[in-house]
């Protein structure tokens, strides 16, 4: 019986794998296909806002497949979730906690003087990569390898925050710049961010709407502000950021409805 314990908490290999294999396609295939030419003057004669939702959809696409596999070899103790059907109730909270703690950044945005206000901004910036890359990264990648493989929850994080980050990484830049110039603090910041996304998400019990409100929220006041502009400067648009995370946390951590990941959860570490 012990023997069979131990296997049923080891790490599933196979489920890795065809997670990792997934996350190679959705974090490179549009890298790489946006270095083919023809797929780049395809993708630039549909009309505007067809092009900023090409790739979100395709990715989301890739999603369904990976998880339609993983959810076939998933075991019936297992019982993966993605976080989005969570109930109203618990919807509601987590969307609400999630943006609520962004307002720092709007404060310290309305002391820049500065001020962009666009359907771009709000939709494209801001609601479409909170929504699809929290689905993508946090739901799909790090919430079944933990839920599933078992993978430990803290090797997980740093790891698929560390995909995060680097997917930002503009593997065509501009002349004058290098893909290893780019390898700096901001890509820092978004791996560290990624992270710190994963373990809220781990601790509020697998309630997605928290992360992909956070993530909405961050992106929108920092797309609408010059936050690196205000007398603070850059360490503090750095600074409002860590503050926002950091209530997010101090809140699901404090919260009786939220605070604490379900039993079989703390088992697997």
């Amino acid at each position: 019986m012990h023997e069979h314990a131990e296997q049923e908490q080891s790490i599933r290999w196979d489920v890795v794998a065809v997670i990792a294999m997934i996350s190679v396609v959705g974090v490179l295939g549009f890298k790489l296909l946006w270095m083919i030419e023809g797929y780049r003057s395809f993708v630039w004669s549909l009309p505007i806002d067809v092009q900023y939702v090409v790739h979100p959809v395709l990715r989301m696409l890739i999603v369904l497949i990976g998880v339609l596999i993983v959810y076939r070899m998933a075991r019936v103790g297992d019982k993966p979730a993605m976080g989005m059907g969570v109930g109203w109730t618990r919807a509601i909270k987590g969307a609400a906690i999630g943006f609520g703690c962004t307002l720092p950044m709007l404060l310290l945005g309305l002391w820049s003087d500065s001020l962009t206000v666009s359907w771009y901004a709000v939709l494209y910036k801001s609601i479409s990569p909170g929504l699809t890359e929290e689905i993508f990264y946090r739901a799909y990648m790090f919430g079944l390898l933990v839920q599933v493989a078992r993978c430990p929850m803290w090797p997980t994080a740093i790891v698929t925050g560390a995909v995060f980050g680097l997917a930002h990484v503009d593997i065509t830049p501009d002349e004058g710049q290098t893909i290893i110039g780019q390898l700096g603090f901001w890509i820092a910041m978004i791996g560290v961010g990624g992270m710190m996304y994963a373990w809220i998400y781990w601790l509020s019990r697998w309630n997605l709407w928290i992360v992909i409100a956070l993530h909405a929220g961050m992106n929108l006041w920092w797309d609408m502000f010059e936050l690196n502009a205000t007398p603070l400067g850059g360490w503090g648009a750095t600074g409002v950021r860590v503050l926002s995370v950091g209530l997010v946390v101090l809140i699901v951590m404090r919260s009786r409805g939220m605070g604490s990941p379900q039993r079989s959860t703390i088992e697997r570490e």
